[in-house]
């Protein structure tokens, strides 16, 4: 893997304290995504390659799940990870990916958020019932919107 491919996509990151970032050229496909894991920023590799882990920054972002106070004690309000359009299905005729009260398990696919014309297929990464839907269909959210609420199993 060419370690100039990934330069500018994790530059653009790291200057716009992004999570997770698609890059597509003629000879590769990378999708890089950063979690907080013990307080050091991972940036974990997809489709053509795995990057290696930068410098961990200062301001590196709160993870997608973090649990924040909600209206029913003991709730995960699942944020938007990334700023994109929101989806619930893969496409207009298909079924949501969840619906109010189905369980999910960390590698379920919660919804899908469109940016810069890639989609992202965004994974619930806890084990939980969905409780509530906090955003619509088809309209845009922003990085740390809530987009979910899960009960943890």
């Amino acid at each position: 893997m060419d370690q100039d491919l990934l330069k500018q996509p994790l530059a653009l990151m790291d200057e716009g304290a992004l999570t997770e970032i698609a890059y597509e050229t003629e000879d590769a496909r990378i999708r890089l995504s950063r979690r907080q894991e013990g307080g050091q920023a991972v940036v974990l590799g997809g489709a053509a390659a795995a990057a290696p882990a930068p410098a961990p920054s200062a301001a590196a972002p709160a993870p997608a799940a973090a649990p924040e106070p909600a209206e029913e004690e003991g709730l995960v309000i699942f944020t938007a990870p990334m700023v994109g359009t929101f989806y619930r299905a893969p496409n207009p005729e298909a079924s949501p990916y969840v619906s109010v009260g189905d369980t999910v398990g960390p590698d379920s696919v919660l919804c899908i958020l469109e940016a810069m014309k890639v989609m992202n297929e965004i994974k619930a990464e806890t084990s939980g019932e969905i409780v509530a839907i906090l955003a619509e269909n088809g309209e845009p959210v922003e990085f740390g919107q809530p987009l979910f609420k899960i009960r943890p199993a």
